[in-house]
């Protein structure tokens, strides 16, 4: 059943939408594969969802460090610590937080570029009772995530 919560629990005076289902779709993305193309790719089929968990590595990794316009462009290996956003059939959003040899931590906004060295294991959580779309906010300048009933 898919319903709007009610105004109590409005954000920014966007209706909160609640959904009574949630698919998993999980899949394995072997080494050489594009990270960010592959679930741009997988969301091209009129997906909308989000991801729940991701494991694996990276030769190479691509992101948008907080609050910079410059691009980290580094070569790896990289253990991917955690993988977050959501996934639209206009767009994907993604933040990424890897560790290097050394134990270092570096996260930001995934990339074109990011290359999966080992694997990547990934659980996505797909809503089929929503459809996500990612038009233009004038505010922010950034197509932003939009949310409607599927």
């Amino acid at each position: 059943m898919l319903h709007p919560m009610s105004q109590e629990k409005a954000v920014s005076s966007q209706v909160v939408w609640q959904s009574s289902s949630l698919r998993v779709l999980t899949t394995r993305l072997h080494p050489g594969t594009d990270l960010k193309q592959a679930l741009a790719k997988l969301a091209e089929s009129s997906l909308s969802g989000c991801i729940v968990t991701c494991t694996g590595s990276l030769s190479h990794a691509v992101m948008r460090l907080a609050g910079a316009r410059s691009i980290l462009d580094q070569a790896g290996p990289f253990e991917i610590l955690s993988l977050s956003g959501t996934l639209s059939p206009e767009g994907v959003h993604l933040h990424m937080s890897l560790s290097d040899a050394a134990g270092n931590c570096l996260g930001g906004h995934l990339m074109d570029g990011s290359i999966i060295a080992t694997t990547a294991e990934l659980v996505v959580g797909v809503t089929p009772e929503l459809s996500f779309s990612r038009p233009h906010d004038p505010a922010t300048g950034y197509a932003e995530l939009a949310i409607e009933p599927a």
